[in-house]
């Protein structure tokens, strides 16, 4: 990797636990790398570097873009309440 790339990558956090990004970015949206997950099955992780963040969801991927060279997967997630769209409830009888 030459110098420019590397002087062209985000800094990264120390590894962090998912409370501790959602604390420390508070309903954002969050690019990480180097995650841990529990298993394979859920949502649950021990630790993971943050890559990137912003309130507005295209931030954090714009700011990790350079990441990609290194990292084969970077997660995108939100760290506040989910906001969905009221959908309609439907009763057929």
């Amino acid at each position: 990797m030459s110098d420019a790339q590397l002087a062209a990558e985000p800094p990264l956090s120390e590894p962090l636990t998912w409370k501790q990004i959602c604390e420390r970015y508070p309903d954002e949206w969050v690019a990480l790398v180097e995650i841990d997950w529990v298993n394979d099955t859920g949502f649950d992780l021990r630790s993971a570097r943050v890559a990137g963040h912003g309130k507005q969801r295209k931030e954090p991927m714009l700011q990790a873009a350079p990441l990609w060279a290194r990292y084969h997967r970077i997660g995108h997630f939100y760290t506040g309440s989910a906001r969905t769209p009221l959908t309609p409830l439907l009763l057929f009888v």
